[in-house]
């Protein structure tokens, strides 16, 4: 049957040597806040290739896509957002952890750039794309987005497990649409306070990243530009589960009800504890225990008492066990096959703790706390466990 070729599928794919690719997703351009290109740097920083690799897998990196390099390149382009220098942000952000980081990024970099004018084109562009009718920066998106496809596409048809790590949560679309390719029987569990389910027609902000699940499903009523590529609506709404939701716009969670998508709220969190929901999630999308799976995480799923580091904090989220055990629970099916990891924002976290607590992990360094808590997430999705 389909089901057990494809289960056979996601096992071969992922056997020995197994080997993470680390696919560095710098992209921001699906929302109007900087900071998040950050991440992909940072959680390398801190050693997650090391501690990957004491859990046995092996480990493959090929730096961030370089979407400003690819930009440049294309004159259709021109005239769009303008980008500002990811390595001279990059630069700065490792200046700022070699000069300890005693003040939180944001702060620091206030601090510095003060009296630098050149900063203020991107948010005056921003505003002015913001009255648009149409998705913000739809072509420019899409062309970008289309190198992360390509990237998690080739780590999957080479057999990686594919770590995407943003950048915002637009990726996704990108990410799963190309594991789709390589696993035709993918199921997803995304991981968010909101749905990113709205459409062209619902969102009230017309920024992509509030959209890519939507556009997964096959939801939207046009083809946005720059999205040739993308084959809306090959994730069927049976394959997916949302967990942690707790800032759904109104139309949002009205066609997410009358939709196959199963979507488990906080209130279900509280109601059937995390072990019930990620139970009755996994038997929703994958009721024989056979498909390969994908995990789509992003940060502000988790209580910002714990990740504050990120743009679009909701109270009432996650607990540090809770968004763990998830991971644990994924990673103990045997068939997870990819994860992403998003809008982590290094510029938005306080710094980190004076010391390190007991039973942090040995081999990640010292690092702000929304950072320390994705790399350890990753680690936990690759198999890591308490004993």
């Amino acid at each position: 049957p389909e089901t057990i070729r494809a289960a056979q599928m996601a096992q071969s794919q992922l056997s020995e040597p197994r080997t993470v690719a680390f696919i560095g997703a710098p992209f921001q351009e699906g929302q109007n806040l900087q900071g998040t290109e950050l991440a992909p740097q940072a959680m390398r920083d801190t050693g997650l290739s090391a501690a990957a690799k004491r859990l046995g897998w092996a480990w493959q990196d090929d730096g961030d896509i370089d979407f400003a390099g690819y930009f440049a390149t294309q004159p259709s382009l021109q005239g769009q957002l303008p980008l500002d220098s990811h390595h001279d942000h990059l630069d700065s952000y490792r200046e700022w952890v070699l000069g300890g980081m005693r003040d939180n990024f944001s702060t620091w970099i206030q601090q510095r750039w003060s009296s630098s004018s050149g900063s203020a084109s991107a948010p005056a562009a921003r505003e002015k794309e913001e009255k648009a009718k149409e998705v913000v920066n739809a072509e420019l998106i899409g062309r970008g987005l289309k190198l992360v496809h390509d990237a998690v596409g080739a780590a999957a048809t080479a057999g990686r497990f594919a770590l995407t790590v943003g950048g915002d949560h637009s990726i996704a679309s990108a990410s799963i649409s190309a594991l789709c390719r390589t696993y035709p029987d993918l199921a997803v569990v995304w991981i968010d306070a909101h749905a990113d389910a709205n459409t062209p027609a619902t969102s009230p902000s017309m920024h992509y990243h509030g959209m890519p699940a939507a556009h997964l499903l096959g939801w939207f009523d046009r083809t946005l530009p720059g999205f040739e590529w993308l084959q809306a609506g090959c994730l069927p709404e049976s394959r997916l589960a949302f967990i942690g939701l707790r800032d759904v716009d109104p139309e949002e969670g009205r066609m997410l009800k009358a939709s196959d998508v199963r979507a488990y709220t906080m209130r279900d969190v509280d109601r059937y504890g995390i072990a019930g929901v990620v139970e009755k999630a996994l038997q929703g999308i994958d009721p024989n225990g056979l498909r390969p799976i994908h995990v789509s995480l992003d940060i502000d799923s988790v209580d910002p008492h714990f990740a504050p580091g990120t743009g679009t904090a909701a109270r009432g989220g996650l607990s540090y066990r809770e968004i763990h055990y998830i991971c644990e629970e994924l990673a103990l099916t045997g068939r997870l096959v990819g994860m992403d990891i998003v809008e982590v924002n290094p510029c938005l976290d306080p710094p980190p703790p004076e010391s390190k607590m007991h039973g942090d992990d040995p081999e990640l360094q010292p690092a702000s706390p929304t950072v320390q808590l994705a790399n350890e997430l990753v680690l936990s999705a690759l198999g890591k466990t308490i004993m």
